[in-house]
């Protein structure tokens, strides 16, 4: 009986891991469409308003969506006597952090795209496992085996030769560089935070919170910039809508592929997303997609194999 119970388990665990792979190779397709939406909606509108309209037209979204959860929760007597989150203060303070983290890695993302080139921040970007893996080991205890690190160090090496050709390091770039440098850290500690809070609260409501919170740290920048904040056609109100509809997407399945895979080997998949990107330029627009990038899609995906076939990837419970 026992045995069989065993195997019910290990089955579950392994369905289970098998839909948080699906789930990161559907937010890299999704991810690909945003620097387009992205550039088009700047024509109108400036960089920050660019970010705030996604922001609270997902957090109207997502409160709709969760109200009716939220007021049945509200009536629970647990949910009122705080049973449920015996450290709700550690929970609140992390939901705070990750609110600042990720709404500072967006913002300082498209500011970068505005100072640097695409290439250049997608190889900055490309870094982030290195400093997501560093920080899991430092101050989480998490430990990764030698074939662990051997796949991230292989995928980083993939995806920069993608961009390869168009990365170039000049003065008037510094800035723009900088400012997607320390975007990449702020995005791996958005990566562990997920998967810390993943233990306690549903993907749906992490995301909610994050979405709330990041509308409210987003008016201060407006405010201060006195940008242009509306959109002046109908077409670009549309695009930051998608722009929004899709984080919601892409930050729900990223939390929910955490339950069963580590913050390292997600943000080691994700590095797939410049070749997504590429072959669906190559698809839609019809650009030339090299033997580069196919060169550097096959060895990211070889790092991304080695990774999961070690022990520091997936989590078996």
């Amino acid at each position: 009986m026992t045995e069989q119970l065993q195997l019910t388990a290990q089955s579950t665990a392994k369905r289970e891991i098998k839909l948080a792979f699906c789930a990161l190779f559907i937010v890299l397709f999704l991810v690909a469409f945003i620097p387009i939406l992205v550039k088009v909606s700047e024509y109108e509108i400036s960089p920050n308003a660019t970010v705030f309209h996604p922001r609270w037209i997902g957090a109207v979204v997502l409160t709709f969506w969760n109200l009716p959860s939220i007021l049945k929760q509200g009536r629970s007597e647990n949910y009122l006597t705080g049973k449920r989150f015996p450290n709700l203060h550690n929970l609140l303070l992390l939901l705070l952090i990750l609110g600042i983290f990720s709404t500072l890695h967006t913002l300082l993302y498209v500011w970068s795209l505005t100072q640097t080139s695409i290439a250049n921040s997608e190889v900055l970007h490309s870094l982030n496992p290195i400093f997501t893996t560093l920080v899991a080991w430092v101050f989480l205890g998490q430990k990764f085996d030698r074939l662990f690190l051997t796949g991230i160090g292989i995928s980083i090496v993939g995806s920069i030769s993608i961009v390869a050709n168009d990365f170039s390091i000049t003065i008037d770039k510094l800035q723009g560089d900088g400012l997607a440098l320390v975007s990449t850290v702020l995005l791996a500690g958005c990566l562990l935070i997920m998967e810390k809070l993943q233990t306690q609260l549903s993907p749906t409501a992490i995301t909610t919170c994050n979405y709330l919170l990041g509308t409210f740290f987003l008016l201060p920048f407006l405010f201060v910039a006195g940008d242009d904040l509306f959109p002046h056609s109908w077409g670009v109100w549309l695009i930051v809508t998608a722009i929004g509809t899709v984080g919601i997407i892409q930050q729900i399945l990223v939390t929910y592929s955490l339950k069963w895979l580590s913050s390292a080997l997600v943000a080691t998949v994700l590095l797939l997303h410049p070749a997504i990107t590429a072959i669906l330029a190559w698809v839609i627009f019809s650009e030339t997609l090299t033997w580069l990038n196919l060169l550097g899609f096959t060895v990211i995906l070889l790092g991304a194999y080695l990774t999961t076939s070690s022990k520091g990837g997936v989590k078996t419970t």
